[in-house]
C-alpha cells in the first residue's frame, strides 16, 4: 500500500511538472487600453490625454491587423525574395514609428514625449541584451 501511494504521488508530481513546463508562455499582449494606462501612469498624463492615446492605439491596432492579413495573403510570394521583403518591412516599421511618435507627441507634448522615448529606449535595450544572452525577458516585469 505504501509503495502504491508513493508511486501515485511520484506520478502526479511528474505529470504536474510536465504540464507546467508546457505552459510557460509568460508574454503578455498589450492592448490599446493597457498601453494607454501604462503611459498615463509613467508620464502622469491627464484623462483627456489618456483617452486620446487609447483612441490612437486602437486605430493603430486596426491598421496593424489589416497589414498582418495582407502579409499573410502574400506569404508565398514573400518566401522568394526574403531579404528585399525584410528591408521593406523594416522601412515600413521605421516610417510607422515616426508617424506614431508624431501623433503621440501632438497629444502629450514634447517634454513628456522625450521622457517616453528615453524610457522606451532603455526598455528596448534591456530586452535586446537579455535576448542576445539567450534568455527571454519576462514581459510582466517591465
Amino acid at each position: 500500500m505504501k509503495k502504491f501511494t508513493l508511486l501515485a504521488i511520484i506520478g502526479l508530481l511528474t505529470l504536474s511538472f510536465s504540464l507546467s513546463a508546457q505552459n510557460n508562455d509568460t508574454r503578455r499582449s498589450w492592448t490599446a487600453k493597457d498601453r494607454a494606462e501604462n503611459m498615463t501612469k509613467e508620464l502622469k498624463l491627464s484623462a483627456e490625454e489618456s483617452t486620446k492615446l487609447k483612441a490612437l492605439f486602437e486605430k493603430n491596432e486596426a491598421e496593424r491587423a489589416k497589414q498582418i492579413e495582407a502579409n499573410r495573403a502574400m506569404r508565398e510570394e514573400l518566401q522568394t525574395d526574403r531579404e528585399a521583403r525584410r528591408k521593406e518591412m523594416q522601412d515600413m516599421r521605421a516610417k510607422s514609428m515616426v508617424e506614431n511618435d508624431a501623433q503621440i507627441e501632438a497629444i502629450i507634448g514634447k517634454e513628456k514625449m522625450e521622457v517616453w522615448k528615453e524610457k522606451r529606449t532603455k526598455r528596448q535595450d534591456s530586452i535586446r541584451d537579455l535576448n542576445r544572452s539567450g534568455r527571454r525577458a519576462p514581459i510582466n516585469n517591465r
